[in-house]
């Protein structure tokens, strides 16, 4: 997952738990990598409040070290949130091929156990709806996107269209 520093952090919160409550079971284990822009160094109110959000689905984050370190200064605004149960050691990985290094989790051997009879909802995804969805890509006016000077502020206005057409064109449907 990513957040954008600028974004809305409620909407963030509030897209999250109805992420987390689609899937949510006592026998799921979650692994979820992301840039939250939340820095777990520091014990902060959006910190808090996206602790206590995960705790609900008993998911913690489990990078305590610096993932980024620039003039100086370290934050670790990258993590891995897994299920509070799941035996596993992380790591940093210093590869200097980014501005954040990258973070290796390793999970104790866990049988994953196939569910059977359970309808899933997955997206509907085909040569037309590919098609379309391409099509409408194309007829999209990309200026405020490409005219915006912030990255972050230019990242949003591309996702948001990007996800309206995508959204659009891929419907959800149940299967079993």
């Amino acid at each position: 997952m990513y957040r954008s520093p600028s974004g809305n952090f409620s909407n963030f919160l509030k897209n999250l738990d109805n992420i987390l409550n689609t899937w949510y079971n006592n026998k799921t284990i979650f692994v979820i990598c992301g840039d939250t822009n939340i820095n777990y160094l520091e014990n902060g109110k959006k910190r808090q409040q996206l602790d206590a959000l995960l705790q609900t689905y008993n998911i913690i984050g489990t990078v305590w070290f610096p993932t980024r370190k620039i003039n100086g200064s370290s934050t670790a605004i990258d993590n891995i949130f897994i299920t509070k149960t799941t035996n596993h050691t992380i790591s940093p990985h210093i590869n200097r091929l980014s501005d954040h290094d990258a973070q290796i989790l390793e999970i104790e051997n866990t049988i994953v156990k196939k569910l059977s009879n359970n309808i899933f909802i997955r997206r509907d995804i085909n040569d037309q709806s590919i098609q379309t969805f391409n099509l409408l890509l194309s007829y999209e006016n990309w200026e405020e996107v490409f005219m915006e000077d912030e990255s972050n502020v230019s990242f949003n206005k591309f996702l948001n269209i990007y996800l309206r057409v995508f959204q659009g064109c891929f419907t959800k449907k149940k299967m079993q």
